[in-house]
């Protein structure tokens, strides 16, 4: 292992206490990726990135897909989370809004 202390006891973890996955970083990218699209012309580095944040995406879900769950659990942490997801939806959803509005 390259880096154990940091895979023991990652900062995001340790000080933040949420469990980022590289999931969250593809999000990340393909959202950028997504405006600069949108605002800007298709080049190259942008489907780059559109294609990194995919990568990232499809290799923690196909993974997620063959894990066990707790379902109990699984509903738990959504019914605590349901009003933040609402919120970051909105968010996006006003951000695309107000990009239209001034194209």
């Amino acid at each position: 292992m390259l880096f154990p202390k940091y895979f023991n006891k990652p900062f995001t973890r340790t000080k933040t206490k949420l469990q980022v996955h590289h999931l969250h970083f593809g999000v990340i990218f393909v959202l950028l990726g997504t405006f600069v699209l949108l605002s800007d012309s298709a080049n190259f580095f942008v489907f780059a990135f559109l294609g990194f944040g995919l990568g990232q995406i499809f290799d923690l879900f196909i993974a997620s897909l063959l894990m066990k769950g707790d379902r109990p659990a699984e509903m738990k942490i959504y019914k605590e989370t349901f009003l933040y997801t609402l919120i970051l939806a909105a968010s996006i959803l006003g951000v695309a809004f107000l990009m239209k509005l001034l194209v």
